[in-house]
Protein backbone atom coordinates (compact mmCIF):
# COMPACT_ATOMS: atom_id res chain seq x y z
CA UNK A 1 0.00 0.00 0.00
CA UNK A 2 1.26 3.45 -0.89
CA UNK A 3 2.06 5.78 2.01
CA UNK A 4 -0.05 8.88 2.60
CA UNK A 5 2.84 11.06 1.48
CA UNK A 6 2.88 9.45 -1.97
CA UNK A 7 -0.90 9.67 -2.31
CA UNK A 8 -0.83 13.36 -1.33
CA UNK A 9 2.08 13.92 -3.73
CA UNK A 10 0.11 12.46 -6.63
CA UNK A 11 -2.98 14.52 -5.81
CA UNK A 12 -0.90 17.67 -5.46
CA UNK A 13 0.71 17.30 -8.88
CA UNK A 14 -2.54 16.49 -10.64
CA UNK A 15 -4.41 19.34 -8.91
CA UNK A 16 -1.62 21.75 -9.78
CA UNK A 17 -1.72 20.85 -13.45
CA UNK A 18 -5.52 20.97 -13.62
CA UNK A 19 -5.53 24.44 -12.02
CA UNK A 20 -2.85 25.56 -14.46
CA UNK A 21 -4.73 24.31 -17.53
CA UNK A 22 -8.09 25.72 -16.45
CA UNK A 23 -6.44 29.04 -15.60
CA UNK A 24 -4.72 29.26 -18.96
CA UNK A 25 -7.77 28.15 -20.96
CA UNK A 26 -9.94 30.69 -19.13
CA UNK A 27 -7.46 33.48 -19.86
CA UNK A 28 -6.17 32.29 -23.23
CA UNK A 29 -7.57 35.27 -25.13
CA UNK A 30 -5.83 37.82 -22.93
CA UNK A 31 -2.61 35.80 -22.90
CA UNK A 32 -2.59 35.36 -26.67
CA UNK A 33 -3.10 39.08 -27.16
CA UNK A 34 -0.39 39.99 -24.63
CA UNK A 35 2.10 37.57 -26.16
CA UNK A 36 0.98 38.22 -29.75
CA UNK A 37 0.54 34.53 -30.55
CA UNK A 38 -2.40 32.46 -31.67
CA UNK A 39 -4.66 30.96 -29.02
CA UNK A 40 -3.99 27.38 -30.16
CA UNK A 41 -0.23 27.94 -30.19
CA UNK A 42 -0.48 29.25 -26.66
CA UNK A 43 -2.22 26.12 -25.38
CA UNK A 44 0.44 23.67 -26.58
CA UNK A 45 2.91 24.53 -23.81
CA UNK A 46 0.62 24.11 -20.80
CA UNK A 47 -0.78 20.81 -22.06
CA UNK A 48 2.71 19.49 -22.81
CA UNK A 49 3.90 20.62 -19.38
CA UNK A 50 0.93 18.90 -17.73
CA UNK A 51 1.61 15.67 -19.61
CA UNK A 52 5.25 15.66 -18.55
CA UNK A 53 4.55 16.59 -14.91
CA UNK A 54 1.69 14.13 -14.47
CA UNK A 55 3.58 11.42 -16.34
CA UNK A 56 6.61 11.82 -14.09
CA UNK A 57 4.40 11.93 -10.99
CA UNK A 58 2.70 8.70 -12.00
CA UNK A 59 6.08 7.12 -12.72
CA UNK A 60 6.98 7.93 -9.11
CA UNK A 61 3.66 7.19 -7.41
CA UNK A 62 2.48 4.20 -9.44
CA UNK A 63 5.61 2.85 -11.12
CA UNK A 64 7.90 3.44 -8.14
CA UNK A 65 10.65 4.79 -10.39
CA UNK A 66 12.78 6.73 -7.93
CA UNK A 67 14.81 8.33 -10.74
CA UNK A 68 11.65 10.02 -12.07
CA UNK A 69 11.44 12.18 -8.97
CA UNK A 70 14.72 13.86 -9.92
CA UNK A 71 13.32 14.80 -13.32
CA UNK A 72 10.17 16.06 -11.65
CA UNK A 73 12.33 18.02 -9.21
CA UNK A 74 13.85 19.79 -12.23
CA UNK A 75 10.36 20.65 -13.51
CA UNK A 76 9.47 21.99 -10.06
CA UNK A 77 12.66 24.06 -9.97
CA UNK A 78 11.62 25.71 -13.25
CA UNK A 79 8.24 26.47 -11.70
CA UNK A 80 9.98 28.10 -8.73
CA UNK A 81 11.99 30.25 -11.11
CA UNK A 82 8.70 31.23 -12.74
CA UNK A 83 7.56 32.82 -9.48
CA UNK A 84 9.81 35.76 -10.32
CA UNK A 85 7.61 36.63 -13.28
CA UNK A 86 4.34 36.66 -11.35
CA UNK A 87 4.25 40.46 -10.88
CA UNK A 88 4.64 40.97 -14.63
CA UNK A 89 1.96 38.36 -15.32
CA UNK A 90 -0.39 40.11 -12.89
CA UNK A 91 0.12 43.36 -14.80
CA UNK A 92 -0.22 41.84 -18.29
CA UNK A 93 -3.03 39.34 -17.77
CA UNK A 94 -4.59 40.11 -14.41
CA UNK A 95 -4.35 39.48 -10.71
CA UNK A 96 -6.74 36.47 -10.66
CA UNK A 97 -4.58 34.72 -13.26
CA UNK A 98 -1.47 35.45 -11.20
CA UNK A 99 -3.10 34.17 -8.00
CA UNK A 100 -4.11 30.86 -9.58
CA UNK A 101 -0.65 30.55 -11.12
CA UNK A 102 0.92 30.95 -7.68
CA UNK A 103 -1.47 28.35 -6.24
CA UNK A 104 -0.46 25.89 -8.98
CA UNK A 105 3.22 26.50 -8.28
CA UNK A 106 2.74 26.15 -4.53
CA UNK A 107 1.04 22.80 -5.09
CA UNK A 108 4.03 21.68 -7.16
CA UNK A 109 6.41 22.79 -4.42
CA UNK A 110 4.33 20.83 -1.90
CA UNK A 111 4.54 17.80 -4.18
CA UNK A 112 8.31 18.23 -4.33
CA UNK A 113 8.54 18.20 -0.56
CA UNK A 114 6.19 15.22 -0.27
CA UNK A 115 8.16 13.09 -2.71
CA UNK A 116 11.36 13.52 -0.70
CA UNK A 117 9.90 12.91 2.76
CA UNK A 118 11.35 9.87 4.58
CA UNK A 119 8.17 7.79 4.15
CA UNK A 120 8.17 8.41 0.39
CA UNK A 121 11.87 7.66 0.05
CA UNK A 122 11.56 4.45 2.08
CA UNK A 123 8.60 3.33 -0.01
CA UNK A 124 10.47 3.97 -3.25
CA UNK A 125 13.45 1.95 -1.98
CA UNK A 126 11.32 -1.09 -1.11
CA UNK A 127 11.38 -4.10 -3.38
CA UNK A 128 8.83 -3.47 -6.14
CA UNK A 129 7.49 -7.01 -5.78
CA UNK A 130 6.78 -6.54 -2.06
Amino acid sequence: MRPATIRAFEISVIASQLIRIVNIVANAGAMAAALEVGRNELLIGPFANALVAIGLALAVSRGRFAIARWFLAAVIALDVLGLGGIPAVATMIGVPFAIFSVIAILLMIAAGVLMFLPASTAWLKQDKAG
